[in-house]
């Protein structure tokens, strides 16, 4: 669990970051800063595993993440092995870069083990 709280810390870190919820594929929520965490999983769960399906019929890449607009702000999914992160970011944010910056966090972390 060090882990995952180190990655949250960092995640949190980072300009943009309005929200997030990581959870187990399974819905188990590990954590989250958000009043309405659960709302997000069931169709987080389906585009996730829709794009990963679909990323590998296309080209055989593994699926990074996605993002798209709605309601005004950003909403960006990854999947990270068994987990799925969801992380929010207002429409006008600074940091138009956030996207790649959680991609490489995630990268980091996984690579560490």
């Amino acid at each position: 669990m060090a882990r995952v709280t180190d990655f949250i810390t960092a995640l949190s870190a980072l300009s943009g970051v309005d929200g997030y919820v990581l959870a187990q594929s399974n819905g188990q929520i590990l954590s989250h800063n958000l009043t309405d965490a659960v709302s997000y999983l069931p169709w987080a769960k389906t585009l996730i595993q829709r794009c990963t399906l679909l990323s590998a019929g296309l080209n055989n890449d593994p699926f990074r993440g996605v993002s798209f607009q709605s309601a005004g702000r950003f909403i960006h999914l990854f999947p990270i092995r068994q987990y799925h992160l969801v992380v929010l970011q207002p429409g006008g944010s600074t940091n138009p870069q956030l996207f790649q910056h959680i991609e490489a966090l995630i990268q980091e972390t996984v690579e560490r083990g």
